[in-house]
């Protein structure tokens, strides 16, 4: 039986970290695929004829991959996934946009470069400009949305996020960085041994404050009143989904093998 790691990337939740443990790992045998267009999604099937197509690969990670988890009889998938405060991730956001060279940056970035934090949370939380800080973990792990641009959360979205959660045997919390990486470890050490997981962080926001409650008062405090109330209310349903999320990453013992 062949084992292959699935890092399923959110943008700004630790994936470039997590990637570059994977990459130190495996080195050859790690691969990457993505769409034409950064608005695409992956489906299961495409995944799964990826992981075929290349075979020597043990860790296959992708942007935009959606779940289900693909199943074949001769491989097993290991799914690897993080979520974050959709918040403290919107502030993340615009932080990595900020920071991209503007001589070779797309037109999101020119436009955080361009804008103070409370202008670029109003352009991105328009109707025409995607789901990237809008209920986005939600939208990403229900899978129900084919194309970013136009992709809005429903409840029955959030259900179906959070059952897909419970049915994991890990994921990470990117506030709870080290214990993820310990369950992490203890995922995949059956079928492919020892994982090095220390780590350097990549893409890391210097200019973002240290602690979570510090980053999410400077943002309540960096928008006008009415512009933070409609953050709050385009990520309502993540908000529920990471905070039961969370609430079941605590209840799960350290050690998730038997």
């Amino acid at each position: 039986m062949r084992h292959v790691i699935i890092h399923y990337h959110i943008f700004k939740n630790a994936g470039s970290t997590i990637d570059s443990i994977l990459k130190n790992q495996f080195g050859k045998a790690y691969g990457n695929i993505e769409g034409h267009n950064p608005w695409d999604t992956l489906d299961t099937s495409l995944l799964l004829q990826y992981s075929i197509d290349n075979p020597t690969y043990q860790v296959i990670s992708s942007h935009q991959a959606r779940f289900p988890v693909p199943t074949s009889p001769r491989i097993n998938f290991y799914p690897i996934i993080f979520l974050r405060h959709p918040i403290d991730r919107a502030g993340s956001v615009y932080s990595f946009e900020r920071r991209q060279p503007l001589n070779n940056s797309s037109s999101n970035s020119k436009i955080a470069h361009e804008s103070d934090i409370n202008d670029y949370i109003r352009w991105r939380l328009a109707d025409n400009h995607g789901a990237v800080i809008k209920n986005f973990q939600t939208i990403y792990v229900a899978s129900q949305e084919k194309d970013m641009r136009t992709a809005i959360a429903t409840k029955v979205d959030l259900e179906t996020a959070m059952n897909r959660m419970r049915e994991l045997r890990f994921f990470g919390i990117v506030e709870l960085f080290q214990e993820s990486m310990l369950r992490m470890q203890d995922y995949l050490v059956s079928d492919f041994g020892v994982i090095n997981t220390s780590f350097t962080v990549q893409n890391k926001s210097l200019d973002r404050k240290r602690t979570l409650t510090e980053r999410l008062d400077n943002i309540k405090a960096s928008l006008s009143p009415l512009l933070y109330n409609e953050l709050i209310d385009k990520n309502a349903l993540d908000l529920e989904f990471y905070n039961q999320a969370l609430k079941l990453f605590k209840s799960k013992p350290n050690s998730i093998n038997p």
